[in-house]
């Protein structure tokens, strides 16, 4: 590889970090996505940044032949590739669920997998090859400028990672990806252009898409709630839906099973937290908190569930749970709560701004 020298050190028990060290000392300027992609320079730059960690992404996926590693103090040059991935379809649907929407016994997020609507919950079994070529058919999509495909197949291989490792290489992949699919006016699969007509405001376009007002107003970069005839709005078209996994304290958020964002979160003491299918049925702004020792306003010193409030469907000996901001930051990745999902204001700002009543959420450890 031009100017650049990749580690890849293995050891018994780890994987080790892998060091991309670029001679021209610009790593903060080629991380995996420059922040402008107005051109095609910049594309292709960050094409190549991408090629040089999935190169050694493979290096680490690859089984190896009689159980031997790669040698720790050789430098393994950038290969041709040779043979083109055979590109497998790109599913979509939820996020897999066993009854009632719990997912199967032992499956957590590092194994779920998403399926087509209607069809049966089934526990993928991960083997290593199937998640390469999911890899190489990620690969080969943004070389041909699928960027949307390309999204849904490395979204498709978190689900079937089990290493923490290579969840955040392929993560940040996702993070880029969605930059530009997401959270970005630019318009594409996934989403519509909506050109407003006389009569319409943000919340009458929201209800018609089934989306919020705040979230037209992000992707859109708008500032100001007030919209002028023949303004083109870009709308996400997907269903949105969570997945919790108390182990590893993450929430995920997906859209139509496709990874968006995770963020962290903090959980109940002593697994208080319960586990299976929920759904959002109230959504509150600067909530007024209902505790156990008396009823405390927002902005009231007891009052912890921070500026945003999710609130899941009552069940039998399951009432008041949900998902909610915190006063104390400092709690995340811990239990902490009474039992519901606490996150930072304003991780739950923006996780608030995606979800309408109804979404789905799956709990799991």
């Amino acid at each position: 590889m031009k100017n650049y020298i990749t580690f890849a050190c293995l050891s018994c028990f780890s994987i080790c970090s892998v060091l991309f060290l670029p001679l021209d000392n610009k790593s903060h300027d080629r991380q995996l996505y420059a922040e402008s992609i107005d051109n095609e320079a910049a594309i292709n730059d960050q094409l190549e940044v991408i090629s040089r960690e999935d190169i050694v992404f493979k290096a680490k996926t690859q089984k190896p032949e009689r159980e031997q590693s790669l040698p720790s103090d050789k430098h393994q040059p950038r290969q041709q590739q040779t043979t083109k991935p055979r590109l497998l379809p790109v599913t979509t649907g939820t996020v897999v669920s066993g009854p009632e929407g719990h997912l199967p016994e032992g499956m957590s997020l590092a194994h779920a997998s998403v399926q087509t609507n209607g069809s049966q919950p089934v526990k993928r079994i991960t083997n290593r090859d199937s998640l390469q070529e999911t890899i190489d058919n990620a690969y080969e999509c943004l070389l041909r400028g699928k960027k949307y495909e390309a999204r849904n197949f490395y979204s498709q291989a978190l689900f079937m990672e089990t290493s923490r490792e290579r969840q955040q290489i392929i993560k940040r992949h996702l993070d880029a990806l969605n930059k530009e699919l997401v959270f970005s006016p630019n318009p594409g699969p996934g989403s519509t252009v909506y050109k407003v007509v006389s009569g319409d405001n943000l919340t009458k376009i929201a209800k018609k898409f089934n989306t919020t007002p705040g979230l037209i107003l992000k992707i859109n970069k708008k500032q100001d709630v007030r919209i002028r005839i023949d303004e083109p709005l870009k709308i996400l078209t997907g269903t949105p839906s969570i997945v919790v996994d108390k182990s590893d304290f993450t929430l995920t958020l997906l859209i139509d099973g496709h990874f968006i964002k995770q963020y962290h979160v903090g959980t109940g003491k002593n697994n208080s937290t319960p586990e299976g299918g929920f759904a959002v049925e109230t959504t509150l702004k600067n909530p007024i908190w209902y505790s156990p020792e008396g009823v405390y306003p927002y902005g009231h010193p007891k009052n912890i569930l921070g500026t945003r409030w999710l609130g899941f469907q009552n069940k039998p000996g399951m009432v008041g749970y949900g998902i909610h901001g915190t006063t104390e930051p400092e709690s995340i990745g811990t239990e902490s709560s009474n039992g519901c999902i606490r996150m930072k204001n304003e991780d739950a700002e923006e996780l608030y701004d995606f979800i309408t009543p109804g979404t789905e959420v799956i709990i799991s450890s």
